[in-house]
């Protein structure tokens, strides 16, 4: 059985034509349609949220309302709780500047009792250690002392060019007056 030329041209057409016709027009469209559907989808979600963002909104408006005033409570004495701490801070960041050696440990308070105190030890040369005691007493945070001693070195040290002089004082910082900013230095600029 042999088939013609022209049955052959036919049948080919037969199947390229449909086959073109499907790749020109009907994929693309196709295409198209999952794009589309996709998109409703995904403007479907974002609608979706849209809608719960004003419960969430409300939600959050009455937890901060709830935690607000627990949170005010626990940092009214912040400015108390915290200036121990920077004082500690400018304690030792002076020393350094001094090229003084101090440690500070915070004495156990009395019950009742608003001041913080602090048993300050150190070492180093005799005007350094006055020019930090002068620092600490005139700066901002009110740190005042009640027992102070400079204990000179020894004769046989001072001979051989060693034997710093050491420091041994019992620091008094009372409770923050209202309307101290502790954050900000005289002259209006903040310091860290």
């Amino acid at each position: 059985m042999s088939i013609s030329g022209y049955r052959l041209v036919f049948l080919a057409g037969f199947l390229l034509v449909p086959g073109m016709i499907w790749g020109v027009q009907v994929r693309p469209t196709i295409n198209d349609r999952t794009s589309y559907i996709q998109r409703q989808e995904n403007a479907k979600t974002v609608q979706a949220k849209n809608r719960q963002l004003p419960s969430q909104r409300d939600a959050l408006r009455d937890m901060w309302e709830e935690f607000l005033p627990v949170a005010e409570d626990e940092l009214a004495d912040l400015a108390t709780d915290l200036n121990p701490h920077l004082v500690q801070k400018r304690v030792h960041s002076a020393a350094e500047r001094l090229n003084c050696t101090v440690r500070i440990q915070q004495k156990p308070g009395l019950e009742g009792d608003t001041e913080v105190r602090f048993v300050l030890t150190g070492e180093g040369s005799y005007t350094n250690l006055v020019k930090l005691v002068d620092q600490l007493e005139q700066g901002q945070h009110f740190v005042r002392f009640e027992k102070l001693s400079y204990v000179m070195p020894s004769m046989e040290y001072r001979s051989v060019g060693g034997g710093a002089v050491r420091i041994a004082a019992v620091v008094m910082i009372p409770a923050m007056p209202p309307g101290i900013d502790l954050f900000e230095a005289p002259g209006g600029s903040a310091n860290g």
